[in-house]
C-alpha cells in the first residue's frame, strides 16, 4: 500500500534493507553479529530468552532498527541470558565482577516481581561504559535519526555533547534521566558515576524493595504517582503502588538522577554543570509518549484508534480517523520515538497497554492499511526534516556535596 506522506518528514536519504519477516529465520547480523568494539556504532537491547523468542510486535521494532540503520554501519545486539548463546550478556561484559554487576546478578538470586526487568536494568550501564553506543528498550518504535546524533554530536569531539537521553520531566525538577534510551561514548563520566551509585544501592540485596532509602539516593525527590493504587501482585499478596514503590521499581533512574545532582569538588565532578553543558536531552513525555498524552494514557483507546483502516481515496475522513492521523503525524515528525509500556504501566493505569494489546492480537501492530501499519511504514521510510531540539537545561543546584567515587 502507498501510505500518505507525513508533514515534517522527508523520505530517508539512504537505501534501507528490504522487509524481513518476523516469522522466518533472522539474518546473521541479528542472530549472531560480530563482537562490538569500543566506540563502534552499536545498538544494545536485551531479551532474557533471546532475540528468536521476542514476541512478533517487539521483534518488528528490532528488525526496523536493523533495516534502517545497518546500512549506515550500525550493528544491533539483542543480548540474553541463554546458556551457550552467542548473545549471552556474559560474552560482552564481565558478569563475574562485583565492579560490573551486583552479587545477586552474579549468583542468579535476583527475585521479586520485577526480577526480569532488573536483570535488563543491570547490564545497561556496563555495556555503555565498555563499548559506548546506544541502549534501547525492545519496546521502542524509533523515528529519530540516531546516526545523525551520533555522528554530529555524541561521537564528534568538536561537539559539546557526549551523552543523549530522556528526562523524567522538564528541568530542573524533572532532570532525572530515564534508562530506556541512552547514547554515549565508552567510559562516559555521568554513566560511570550512576553505575557506581547503582552497585552500592544493590549491595547485599536481591531486589529493590526499600532502595529509595539508600543514603546515595535519598537526597532525591521520590517519583510521583498521581494516586495510590492497590493491585494483585501476580498471585501473591496485594501490592501498593505509591511514590515509594514506584521509586524502588525504577531505582536505576534515581541513581542516574543522583549523579546528575552530585557535586564532588575533590574529584572535579559537577553533575549539574555536566548535564547543562554536555547532555542532549529530551523530555520523555514529549519525545517518547506523545501517543499516551493524546489519549490520556489509555492503552485500549490507542489500540482501537490504531487498528482503524485509513480512508480510501473516495472516502471522507471521519473524526476518529482525523484524530488518529494527528497522533501518527505528530509522533513521527516531532517525537524521537514511541515507547511501549507493559506490566507496571498496566497496573498503574488499570488496563492493558498498547503493547500488551498488540501482543494479544498478533499482527495488529502492522496490518496493512491501518494507522498501525502506517506508523510501522514510517519507521523505515520517513526522516524528520529537522531533529527535535534538545532541552535547554537551566542552572540548578546540587542536592548532594561530597566524595562519590572511591
Amino acid at each position: 500500500m502507498e501510505y500518505p506522506n507525513i508533514p515534517g518528514t522527508l523520505p530517508i536519504a539512504h537505501e534501507v534493507l528490504p522487509p524481513i519477516t518476523s516469522t522466518g529465520s533472522l539474518p546473521e547480523q541479528l542472530s549472531c553479529p560480530g563482537p562490538p568494539t569500543p566506540g563502534s556504532k552499536s545498538i544494545f537491547a536485551f531479551w532474557h530468552s533471546g532475540v528468536h523468542t521476542l514476541p512478533p510486535y517487539l521483534l518488528r521494532n528490532v528488525i526496523n532498527w536493523h533495516r534502517r540503520f545497518s546500512p549506515l554501519g550500525w550493528t544491533i545486539y539483542v543480548l540474553d541470558t541463554v546458556q551457550n548463546s552467542p548473545l549471552n550478556v556474559a560474552n560482552f561484559v564481565d558478569t563475574t565482577s562485583q565492579f560490573v554487576v551486583p552479587e545477586a546478578f552474579m549468583n542468579g538470586t535476583l527475585d521479586g516481581t520485577y526480577a526480569a526487568q532488573h536483570t535488563s536494568d543491570l547490564i545497561r550501564y556496563p555495556l555503555l561504559l565498555k563499548y559506548g553506543g546506544v541502549y534501547l528498550d525492545v519496546g521502542i518504535l524509533l523515528f529519530g535519526d540516531i546516526d545523525w546524533l551520533w555522528t554530529q554530536h555524541i561521537a564528534n569531539s568538536s561537539s559539546q555533547y557526549d551523552f543523549s537521553g530522556f528526562t523524567m520531566g522538564s528541568p530542573p525538577d524533572g532532570i532525572s534521566i530515564v534508562n530506556f534510551a541512552m547514547m554515549c561514548g565508552p567510559d562516559n563520566p555521568l554513566v560511570r558515576r550512576a553505575h557506581h551509585i547503582l552497585l552500592n544501592v544493590w549491595e547485599g540485596k536481591t531486589n529493590t524493595t526499600g532502595a529509595h532509602k539508600h543514603p546515595l539516593v535519598n537526597h532525591m525527590p521520590l517519583m510521583h504517582v498521581a494516586q495510590e493504587v492497590v493491585v494483585e501482585d501476580e498471585g501473591k499478596d496485594k501490592m501498593v503502588i505509591n511514590d515509594e514503590s514506584m521509586t524502588d521499581y525504577a531505582v536505576q533512574i534515581q541513581c542516574m538522577g543522583s549523579a546528575q545532582r552530585w557535586l564532588d569538588e575533590n574529584d572535579g565532578w559537577n553533575g549539574p554543570e555536566y548535564v547543562r553543558d554536555h547532555c542532549w536531552l529530551y523530555s520523555m513525555i514529549d519525545g517518547a509518549f506523545a501517543h499516551e498524552q493524546a489519549t490520556s494514557w489509555s492503552g485500549p483507546r490507542q489500540f482501537d484508534l490504531m487498528k482503524q483502516m485509513l480512508p480510501g481515496a473516495d472516502e471522507k475522513e471521519s473524526e476518529e480517523q482525523a484524530f488518529t492521523r494527528t497522533i501518527v503525524e505528530n509522533t513521527v515528525a516531532n517525537s524521537w520515538c514511541l515507547k511501549l509500556g507493559h506490566g507496571f504501566s498496566a497496573k498503574l493505569f488499570g488496563a492493558d497497554t498498547l503493547g500488551m494489546l498488540w501482543r494479544k492480537n498478533d499482527g495488529s501492530d502492522c496490518e496493512e492499511g491501518t494507522y498501525a501499519g502506517w506508523i510501522r511504514w514510517a519507521e523505515v521510510h520517513c526522516q524528520q526534516d529537522a531533529p527535535p531540539k534538545p532541552l535547554q537545561v537551566p542552572v540548578y543546584k546540587p542536592t548532594m556535596i561530597g566524595k562519590l567515587l572511591q
